[in-house]
């Protein structure tokens, strides 16, 4: 029984890969809100898959596979391909501002110290879905939204701690509380899409400021 679970965790895993290819056909084909919602539907995944598999044991269970090395590649294709094609094709960013983004991305989920010991993100951990939907949102100039992209991927390569909501332990209860009001506000976002009251974008900023200004806190104190 123990071995089945650590494997259906690794199948949940694996799942989140079939949902970012979903979300590039629903890309291709147009469907730029669905598409959102099947990455929506990745990110769920991979917000509990990691406790799943602490749980399971599928380092000693199902050993044979490596699931973290699974998580960052699903990852990669969720995080990072997926968003910045969709807001290639929904705003039309210069693609070379896309590519530089890619690639430090890919540079991030292969670092060995991308996790610190003490949970902790180090760099920008290539939370492309959250940037790329607020740049639509606010329907940035090409310009301000192309140096937002390549600051932040040039944050990737700094050594700057990002907390990691879910097991960060300072103050982790007031992130998860905060971090759930911004997954609901999240999903009204979606709902409405492109005809989000501004008042809904602008409180949702509650969590960002937050999660980046906490980080910065802890990375000074």
């Amino acid at each position: 029984m123990r071995k089945l679970a650590a494997y259906s965790v690794h199948l949940l895993t694996a799942s989140g890969a079939a949902v970012g290819l979903w979300s590039l056909i629903l890309i291709y084909d147009g469907y730029y809100q669905e598409a959102l919602w099947a990455l929506a539907a990745a990110a769920v995944i991979d917000s509990v898959d990691g406790a799943l598999a602490r749980a399971a044991g599928t380092k000693q269970h199902a050993a044979k596979i490596d699931g973290a090395l699974m998580d960052n590649l699903v990852d990669f294709l969720t995080w990072t391909v997926a968003p910045l094609l969709w807001i290639y094709a929904t705003m039309q960013i210069p693609f070379w501002v896309l590519l530089i983004c890619a690639t430090a991305s890919a540079f991030g989920f292969t670092n060995t110290q991308a996790k610190t010991d003490n949970h902790f993100f180090l760099g920008f951990p290539s939370y492309w879905n959250i940037v790329v939907f607020y740049i639509f949102l606010l329907q940035l100039p090409t310009l301000f939204a192309s140096a937002i992209l390549l600051t932040f991927a040039v944050t990737t390569f700094l050594p700057v701690r990002f907390v990691y909501p879910s097991r960060t332990v300072y103050l982790r209860k007031l992130t998860l509380f905060l971090g759930l009001i911004f997954i609901i506000q999240i999903g009204c976002l979606l709902y409405f899409f492109d005809s989000s009251p501004p008042y809904l974008i602008y409180t949702s900023f509650l969590f960002p400021f937050y999660y980046f200004g906490f980080s910065f806190y802890l990375n000074i104190k």
